[in-house]
């Protein structure tokens, strides 16, 4: 991976500071509407502690990397990109039926609906993570990838390059192992600018039409976009 000394890597003790950045980044963005269709009226408190348990499990994770940029001042975490890595069980994956795959697949989301808050609109989150997923499994085709699941700088340090350190984490070990590099934004925002200026390619769509079927107004449009590896590297 690269190794900017302005990167390390996040640990259980960075959860609640991460939890913090992402509430404070969702809260303040465009998607504000969406998010509060999903979750309901945003108590930041409650998500971002909600968000913390999680993120310490995510931390224990083998494939998943939180990757961080601190103040050298004060070494509070100002910037973080949650990556998922290539599976590395390829081989119990491909002996795995479809069957089995799709059986897997019920028993995850079964435990993932009964872990939401109860508060929440769970139809619309299941749906839009189970449209995301499979809008995922059409763009990679079964090739090794690793995910860009999360991405957020805080409002003081933006403007600085510092998403463009984290988004250029991994590309080096991508290239290495010709693996793709994916991840999803929503169809209006700004940062998909810098996401192609870094080599990605938009590859396929997610679109909630009608959000009025789970009580909202509008629709909602995901894109799919792919960074193919460079194999001259």
């Amino acid at each position: 991976m690269a190794t900017d000394p302005s990167l390390s890597a996040a640990t259980e003790k960075d959860a609640a500071a991460i939890a913090a950045l992402f509430v404070q980044s969702w809260a303040s963005s465009r998607l504000i509407s969406f998010t509060q269709l999903q979750y309901g009226t945003l108590d930041h408190i409650s998500l971002a502690t909600e968000m913390n348990s999680r993120l310490e499990k995510l931390m224990k994770t083998e494939n998943v990397r939180f990757v961080t940029i601190r103040d050298p001042s004060t070494n509070e975490v100002v910037a973080v990109a949650q990556w998922t890595l290539p599976s590395q069980d390829t081989n119990e994956s491909e002996q795995e039926t479809q069957e089995e795959k799709d059986e897997r697949q019920r028993f995850e989301d079964e435990i993932r609906r009964n872990g939401l808050p109860e508060s929440s609109n769970k139809d619309l989150i299941m749906d839009f993570s189970t449209g995301l997923r499979e809008l995922c499994e059409r763009v990679v085709e079964g090739r090794k990838y690793f995910r860009l699941e999360n991405i957020v700088t805080h409002p003081d340090h933006r403007g600085r390059g510092l998403a463009t350190k984290l988004i250029k984490w991994p590309f080096t070990e991508a290239d290495t192992q010709n693996a793709l590099i994916y991840l999803e934004t929503a169809s209006d925002n700004p940062a998909k600018r810098l996401y192609e200026k870094l080599g990605f390619e938009e590859k396929g769509y997610f679109a909630i039409p009608d959000l009025s079927k789970y009580g909202g107004e509008g629709s909602q449009t995901h894109l799919a976009l792919i960074r193919y590896p460079n194999t001259a590297a």
